[in-house]
């Protein structure tokens, strides 16, 4: 009975299986139900209007003429979201990178980015060309250079709406806060998105300024700018090859369209688009001058001399028929001139003043990376060039002037404290009262000199420590390296000079001669140096009682009567009274007492003569 209830229950369950899996068969054959009328298939994304609800669109052209980007923000939250326009897979964007605040170097150029952007699906994706590679030769070598060297992607985000018109809708402080990194690198790591806020929102037609400030891991604050612009192909800008000769800043890239390796590296010239108004005159003012603001920072005291200094550089460009090149404008927080201006906008050329505390100059600039065309130039002072100096000049050079100075020179200048070159080196209007002050105080021990003032208590802090006042003396500062140093480079400061005074060798007329002719030459030689070399001499004339003395032009022989003496005639009471014949000496004498013999004649009219000595 067990058994039968088994069998049962089976062929029901087979049944049963059976039934269900025909039942499903056909609700698949079976077609799809049409939807209910009237009901339209879900969008893909949601109303425009719904996504910049609450935002409010940011125009700052004077002429309200359609933006690169339309920008809106929602201010109580810091959100920023961008349109882009209907045809924006055909343009070029240039990001320019700034860390505009923050920073010891801040306004200094953080880099910059050639870009276009790609719709994938409901994302875009930002991506940079390969330009360190390409091809100007035939289309074969274009298309196998495109195919090997490809694209980068940077970054990509989502599409959040589309706006009839126009194009998608994309959360501009997601991409530029959340990937901050992508742009700025490790410097921003670690940094709190969550608590960003728009600092700068700015649309006009050819740019877009942004930035935002967000504390960094240290929770300093930072912030980032960004200025993003429309690079179009500009066909009066012809680029020029740079010459190895001459220094430039330079873009390069590897040609591969041309096959000699001579060839493949290119490197265009970093330049101004300078042209002539009028290139039919000599010199003519430019179409378009390269003008630069000074920002608003630059003292007012060193304004005019940091604008002078830029506009000597207009000497320059008259030389090559270019009248006032470059323009320079004030940028007053006072009167508000230029103060719309960013420094960190890609179209304006600015001389940023940092008061950092170090002593640099920095002269960066942007270029179109396709031509090497500069696009923004943002030079940075510092006023530590300022402190640099004073302390140059009044903490530095004074020292260095008293080195080496004796104890007498300086004894001697505290009579004559005008020729102190602490007083001389001093600013004008603090002479007078140092010059009193050296009078008051008195003649010191030895001028003054540090031997004589040197404290012991520290041995080893001066550099006579050990040397004064010490029965057994050393020196624990020792300044051996240091001196020897300077000597080594003054030696070869002298040497170097000896090169260029020393006459360039002629290259021998044969390189090399018949043997015959070595021979003789070599004979020539041994019997030059037989011979004894040529020493000066000296011919004395008489005139009255007195004799005067000149220099014999060229030693001669010794049987002329102004040759140098090699013979001698024996000493005699009265120089013409007696006749002698020379009589040749034994040895020859020393250069002081060298001989000359002139010939007289005597009152018989005998031919005598006569000697004298140079000792």
């Amino acid at each position: 009975m067990l058994k039968a209830c088994f069998a049962f229950t089976a062929r029901l369950g087979v049944t049963f299986g059976a039934g269900v899996l025909l039942a499903l068969t056909l609700q698949a054959q079976a077609p799809a139900a049409d939807p209910p009328a009237g009901a339209t298939p879900k969008p893909d994304f949601p109303p425009h209007t719904e996504v910049l609800k609450d935002h409010e669109q940011i125009i700052s052209s004077l002429e309200k003429t359609p933006s690169l980007l339309q920008i809106w923000v929602r201010r109580r939250d810091n959100q920023m979201l961008a349109v882009f326009p209907e045809k924006f897979a055909e343009k070029k964007f240039f990001i320019a990178l700034t860390v505009a605040s923050g920073e010891r170097y801040a306004g200094l150029q953080a880099g910059d980015m050639y870009v276009y952007w790609r719709r994938q699906d409901k994302r875009m994706v930002l991506l940079t060309p390969n330009l360190d590679i390409r091809s100007t030769g035939e289309p074969e070598s274009k298309a196998s250079v495109q195919r090997l060297f490809t694209d980068r992607v940077i970054v990509d985000v989502p599409i959040l709406g589309l706006v009839p018109g126009q194009g998608p809708i994309i959360d501009m402080d997601a991409l530029l806060v959340g990937e901050a990194g992508r742009f700025f690198g490790p410097m921003v790591a670690g940094a709190r998105t969550q608590l960003a806020t728009i600092k700068t929102a700015k649309a006009f037609p050819g740019n877009v300024e942004l930035a935002f400030e967000l504390p960094m891991r240290d929770g300093f604050l930072k912030t980032l700018h960004y200025s993003i612009s429309e690079i179009r192909p500009n066909p009066a800008y012809k680029p020029r090859v740079a010459d190895e000769r001459v220094g430039y800043f330079t873009t390069g890239f590897r040609d591969l369209g041309k096959y000699q390796a001579e060839e493949n590296q290119v490197r265009y010239i970093n330049r101004w688009h300078l042209e002539k108004a009028d290139p039919k005159i000599q010199v003519s003012p430019p179409k378009n001058p390269i003008v630069f603001y000074l920002e608003h920072t630059t003292p007012i005291r060193y304004r005019r001399w940091v604008r002078e200094g830029v506009l000597m550089w207009n000497k320059a460009f008259e030389k090559v028929g270019i009248a006032n090149a470059i323009e320079v404008y004030y940028q007053d927080a006072a009167t508000g001139a230029h103060m719309e201006k960013d420094p960190e906008d890609v179209r304006y050329n600015f001389v940023r003043w940092l008061n950092n505390d170090i002593g640099t100059a920095i002269g960066p600039s942007r270029v179109d990376p396709l031509t090497g065309e500069i696009l923004d130039a943002d030079i940075i002072l510092t006023d530590g060039w300022i402190r640099h100096y004073w302390r140059q000049f009044n903490e530095t050079i004074p020292p260095l002037a008293m080195e080496g100075l004796s104890p007498a020179t300086l004894a001697w200048l505290q009579t004559r404290p005008q020729w102190d070159p602490r007083i001389r080196l001093a600013p004008p209007a603090n002479r007078d009262a140092l010059m009193t002050a050296f009078r008051q105080r008195g003649p010191l021990e030895y001028g003054g000199h540090p031997m004589a003032t040197v404290d012991p208590t520290l041995v080893g802090d001066d550099d006579f420590d050990g040397l004064v006042g010490r029965t057994s003396q050393f020196n624990g500062l020792c300044r051996a390296a240091e001196c020897k140093a300077l000597d080594l480079a003054a030696m070869r400061f002298a040497f170097d000079l000896m090169l260029e005074s020393l006459p360039a060798e002629e290259p021998p007329k044969t390189a090399i001669p018949p043997p015959a002719t070595n021979r003789r030459r070599r004979r020539r030689k041994r019997r030059r140096r037989r011979k004894p070399s040529p020493r000066p001499c000296w011919t004395a004339s008489p005139s009255g009682s007195s004799a005067r003395w000149w220099p014999s032009s060229s030693p001669t022989r010794s049987d002329t009567p102004s040759a140098c003496a090699t013979t001698s005639a024996p000493r005699a009471s009265t120089p013409s009274s007696r006749s002698t014949a020379p009589r040749s000496r034994a040895r020859n004498p020393s250069p002081a007492r060298s001989w000359t013999i002139s010939p007289s004649t005597s009152s018989t009219g005998k031919t005598v003569t006569s000697r004298a000595t140079t000792g």
